[in-house]
């Protein structure tokens, strides 16, 4: 089979039937979609075996409560098509012709690595926001590395491991998979996918309508979060600089770095838990990715950096989000 879908589930009743029905009218139909029931609580087991009694595409895996990386990790290892697809299962195909469309891409440029857009999707006003980056651009440019700098310089470079279908192989013969515990596990996750794809093309269409609903893990900003995130910038800040990697696609990496620590910064405004200031030194000693910044919010962020230190740069930003 060409693709495999993987939906990591956990405790979404509400709207998993939306999201696996989304898959299930698509045009294109040689995929098997892997439902990685997470130990869920309410009526999602049973929507998964109803789905699974009616459609012999589908799988369903029932397992302990592992957290997202490891229900991911467990779907990928019975995947047996040559892309992968994840979709969060909160989330839901917006068009019909997602999988055809990218089935066509793959013929045409035979990448290892397909990027797609996606739209925010509100739950309380039921309404779909435009996507705020492009890749209108993407043609222009046939070296895969400059289109990575090109990606990050432009603002278009998204970690989320939901807007990708990438070749199964390529996960498999590098064991790549997402680190089990860990918040920011698709950004994690996903420098690792770049290191290792030699081939990136892109649709410029949005396919995914991302749910925005309060209390999920995305709206909640807790101590955990600061301190993964450390972890992942001074992982793959090591990482990039040992690996042997072409001028340009290590100048789009460190530059994409540069744009999660500025991400850092933000991130360490918003908690509210008085023991983050014990982590302030070494987000201070992570402060020279910003000299790799090539995207417009690091650039800025340095030339605040130089004048006002942290100290300024973490207040301006709090007066910021006050503002918004």
């Amino acid at each position: 089979m060409f693709f495999s879908i993987i939906l990591p589930i956990y405790n979404v009743e509400k709207y998993l039937e939306q999201c696996i029905e989304s898959i299930l009218c698509q045009s294109f139909d040689d995929y098997e979609l892997i439902l990685v029931d997470d130990g869920s609580k309410d009526k999602s087991p049973s929507i998964c075996d109803r789905y699974a009694e009616k459609d012999a595409r589908i799988k369903v895996i029932h397992k302990e409560n592992g957290g997202l990386s490891d229900a991911r990790n467990v779907g990928t290892k019975l995947a047996q098509g040559f892309y992968i697809i994840y979709i969060d299962s909160d989330d839901y195909v917006i068009s019909t012709s997602f999988l055809n469309d990218i089935y066509e891409q793959i013929k045409k440029t035979e990448s290892d690595l397909i990027l797609y857009k996606f739209s925010k999707y509100y739950d309380d006003t039921k309404k779909l926001a435009d996507c705020t980056f492009s890749f209108d651009f993407i043609n222009t440019f046939t070296n895969s590395d400059e289109l990575w700098y090109e990606l990050v310089k432009r603002d278009a470079y998204y970690g989320m491991a939901w807007i990708k279908a990438f070749r199964r192989k390529i996960v498999e013969e590098n064991r790549i998979q997402f680190e089990k515990g860990l918040l920011g596990e698709d950004m994690d996750w996903y420098f690792d996918l770049v290191l290792h794809s030699k081939t990136i093309s892109a649709i410029d269409c949005s396919y995914i309508a991302y749910r925005q609903r309060s209390g999920s893990i995305t709206t909640t900003i807790k101590l955990k979060n600061l301190t993964d995130f450390i972890y992942i910038l001074e992982k793959w800040s090591a990482k990039i600089e040992q690996e042997s990697l072409s001028a340009k696609k290590k100048q789009a990496l460190m530059g994409a770095l540069a744009k999660y620590y500025s991400n850092l910064l933000i991130t360490y405004t918003r908690i509210t838990d008085p023991s983050k200031k014990k982590f302030k030194n070494q987000i201070k000693r992570l402060s020279f990715l910003l000299d790799y910044g090539i995207s417009a919010r690091p650039i800025q962020i340095k030339k605040i950096y130089r004048i006002l230190g942290f100290d300024g740069v973490i207040f301006l930003l709090k007066m910021y989000d006050r503002l918004k």
